[in-house]
């Protein structure tokens, strides 16, 4: 099996984009084929990865649901929508995958992805769009939304504890200091430090790459943009890209790594800071 690349993320990426929003196939078909190309074998009903599969799927329908609903209405998010969670599916995908080849421990153990893959389904469970109005607000909410689902799935309460522990870690304000506790230790996804990081690079790559980086920022500045005008402006500044690529697009795990993600952002920093030279740093 070939390692994956950067460009085959992004050639999925742009196929999610092609579909959106008129030939959407729905989160579940997502979900569905982001474990098949994993190509690890059918869990063994009763099983761990059995559970979190059931319960990674059964988000996905509930975000489809939902999403379909209130974008019937024109209500919802333009950046914490369905495409958001199908990105961060594709991400976690490619990274668990790369994990695999690289033989990072934990990577080939059906338990440690579907755990990765339901996190992703569920991290930004019935988002209402905008942002937190303080530390871990809506991730908080949407653990809380979760636990019927939780219950429902059967998951051992070793699961769901490690589920809203790594979808809490998903806040931006708690993303530097997982990175940093990692990098001093083994990487190893039977470590849910480890696979908290993962997560946290699956939730921000196509963010980080080129090919979606602006269409994204656009939605979330759109998303912000009726409660916080002035900070949505913000968000489209070339200034407030590289404060993004320096402090908040961090990637930590051996998998990043391998598919060259830090050289992808050294050279959109080093285009803005010389863009910003040239113009004399006006907005």
């Amino acid at each position: 099996m070939a390692m994956p690349t950067l460009q085959d993320v992004g050639i999925s990426l742009r196929n999610l984009r092609r579909a959106w929003p008129d030939q959407w196939p729905g989160l579940p078909l997502v979900f569905d084929r982001a474990w098949a190309q994993l190509g690890l074998a059918t869990p063994r009903k009763g099983s761990s990865a059995h559970s979190l599969l059931a319960f990674g799927r059964r988000v996905a329908e509930q975000v489809e649901q939902d999403g379909a609903r209130r974008q019937a209405q024109g209500l919802e998010p333009a950046y914490h929508n369905r495409l958001h969670i199908a990105d961060t599916l594709v991400g976690m995908s490619y990274l668990l995958k790369t994990s695999a080849l690289l033989a990072v421990p934990g990577a080939r153990m059906p338990s440690v992805a579907a755990m990765g893959l339901a996190i992703m389904a569920g991290h930004d469970f019935l988002h209402p769009g905008g942002s937190n109005a303080q530390p871990g607000e809506f991730e908080a909410r949407a653990v809380q939304d979760l636990q019927p689902w939780m219950s429902q799935a059967g998951l051992a309460e070793a699961d769901r504890q490690a589920l809203a522990q790594a979808i809490m870690a998903t806040d931006p304000a708690r993303v530097k200091g997982c990175h940093v506790q990692v990098r001093a230790q083994t990487f190893d996804l039977r470590q849910l430090e480890s696979l908290t990081v993962l997560v946290q690079e699956a939730d921000i790559l196509a963010s980080t790459l080129p090919q979606t980086s602006l269409g994204l920022t656009q939605s979330l500045a759109t998303e912000w943009a009726p409660k916080q005008p002035q900070a949505a402006q913000r968000l489209m500044l070339p200034q407030n890209r590289l404060l993004f690529l320096e402090h908040a697009a961090l990637f930590s795990s051996p998998a990043a790594q391998a598919l060259g993600v830090d050289a992808v952002k050294v050279r959109q920093t080093q285009r803005i800071e010389r863009e910003l030279r040239q113009g004399g740093g006006r907005d």
